[in-house]
């Protein structure tokens, strides 16, 4: 029996459905064979198509979770950007760029599946605020002192370059003054449910050139970060990361001296780039990297990688997009070709549950006096943050029911320490087949020692299961499969189904 086909060819060498899967039932035996190759590496359409299998075999009971988390994160908030088309130009997000993108999350969290929490996190740099406040042509009024932290140019050094501990001379200036709250962008956090809208998390404060930096300029920059993200109230809020840190441009990862002030300082774990694979755990792309001093000249901090994107940090439109990504890329196409180029790769990671938050800059969040663009149901004004999200957010949810989750950067961290803890567990589980075999009565979870410092999620179909030998937590988000988070303290734990799963 055929139970999937694939469409017409649109080479015109296939012109009709053909056969894409069968299952052959013999006896009480079924096989299920697909007539393609498997590739979900890079393969949407197999990173989708996988779970079904999944699901079959084991009749919807697995150890595991499906849970899709879909998490940008704007760098660079309070600062400007140079811009790379039109030459010379610059831009500063505006509240009302702010209150347009509040006002599409609702939007777009009413059209996403059930149980769908989508939010951005943006990553501040509070010395954009004093620069602004400090500039007597900003029409914000000046406080005193009448100048914002400068820092001389810092001579790039190659990427992968590993600072020698204790080396280097300081950059921050040696006096500074807390300024006054005179920036509109700034003032327009005080207001709660402004800043709840989105998530936020520390970007350094002035984001200086790490890679050669001293402790103390590191220090400084988380010190006086968090003192200003205090001030401003958005330490104080819903969705705050107070252990974790955007890196400046991803980098300081190779400078013991700048990873021994983050942790001195709180900042436990940071993100990475996904297009350098120093920075990527070797050994699973669902685990975090951990530094070491042979890598990382320091040890402990924990680094979650995050994915780059075809949205430039220096452009506010697609038409400086473009131009950009033809001058990096050799390419000849047009916004639409990026954006499909988009979705293709970002669903990908998606459909495969990879929960990597995703890069953008706050150039990027331009709204207000942006063009009209059309995205599936979806037509107005939208910044290329909204276009990226509204492309890939749109394809998830038109072939699956999937509630779309947004992490807070601290959130994320754990939720990478948590899966690699589990997989060191090497859990497992039995089924117990009733009299007749034609159900599943019971499965019996087990990991290494019977033990494990997280919970183990076990999916079922429906309902809910009785638990002997631990406790269980239930977890449903939306239309999902139900979860059950097992804990095991030196025993297996039995989940008893009534009525059985059919088989």
């Amino acid at each position: 029996m055929a139970v999937a086909m694939y469409g017409p060819e649109s080479a015109g060498t296939f012109t009709t459905k053909t056969v894409a899967a069968v299952m052959n039932t013999v006896g009480t035996r079924q096989t299920w064979v697909w007539f393609t190759s498997w590739a979900s590496q890079w393969s949407p359409a197999c990173a989708f198509l996988q779970h079904a299998p999944i699901h079959w075999l084991t009749r919807g009971v697995f150890v595991g979770k499906r849970k899709t988390h879909l998490s940008p994160q704007i760098d660079d908030l309070e600062l400007a950007t140079d811009l790379y088309s039109p030459n010379g130009t610059t831009f500063r997000i505006r509240p009302a760029d702010l209150d347009g993108h509040v006002s599409w999350q609702v939007d777009l969290n009413s059209r996403l599946p059930a149980g769908s929490s989508f939010r951005l996190e943006l990553g501040h740099n509070g010395n954009g605020d004093i620069d602004v406040v400090t500039n007597p042509t900003s029409g914000a009024g000046v406080c005193f002192p009448d100048y914002p932290v400068y820092t001389n140019d810092v001579a790039d050094t190659a990427l992968e370059w590993v600072k020698p501990l204790g080396t280097g001379v300081d950059a921050w200036p040696v006096e500074f003054q807390t300024c006054a709250l005179l920036d509109p962008l700034t003032t327009w956090y005080q207001t709660s449910s402004n800043r709840d809208a989105f998530a936020h998390v520390s970007h350094t404060f002035t984001h200086l050139e790490l890679n050669n930096a001293t402790y103390h300029d590191a220090a400084r920059e988380i010190q006086f970060n968090e003192a200003w993200l205090t001030q401003t109230g958005i330490a104080s809020g819903a969705h705050f990361s107070p252990h974790g840190l955007i890196p400046p441009a991803i980098i300081g990862l190779h400078n013991g001296d700048v990873i021994q002030a983050w942790l001195n300082n709180g900042v436990t774990h940071v993100v990475g780039d996904n297009t350098r694979p120093i920075l990527r755990n070797p050994t699973s792309v669902y685990w975090p990297a951990i530094s070491t001093t042979v890598i990382n000249c320091y040890d402990g901090l924990v680094i979650s990688t995050r994915f780059a994107t075809f949205i430039y940090y220096s452009c506010d439109t697609f038409d400086c997009d473009v131009t950009e990504w033809h001058a990096l890329i050799g390419t000849s196409g047009t916004y639409q070709d990026m954006l499909t180029l988009s979705k293709n790769e970002n669903t990908n990671y998606l459909f495969n549950l990879q929960a990597n938050p995703y890069m953008f800059h706050q150039a990027n969040m331009r709204l207000i006096d942006a063009p009209t663009y059309t995205v599936g149901p979806k037509t107005g004004r939208m910044s290329l943050v909204q276009l990226w999200v509204e492309t890939v957010a749109q394809e998830l949810a038109r072939l699956t029911n999937w509630p779309i989750i947004s992490l807070t950067h601290d959130e994320n961290a754990q939720y990478f320490l948590d899966r690699m803890a589990l997989d060191n567990c090497h859990p497992g589980a039995t089924y117990t087949l009733t009299s007749d075999g034609k159900g599943i009565s019971q499965i019996v979870v087990t990991t290494n020692g019977n033990t494990c410092s997280v919970p183990v999620p076990v999916t079922i179909p429906s309902g809910s299961a009785s638990t002997s030998g631990g406790s269980v937590t239930a977890d449903q988000v939306g239309s999902e499969p139900p979860i059950q988070w097992v804990t095991l303290n030196g025993s297996p734990v039995t989940l008893t189904f009534n009525p059985p799963i059919a088989i």
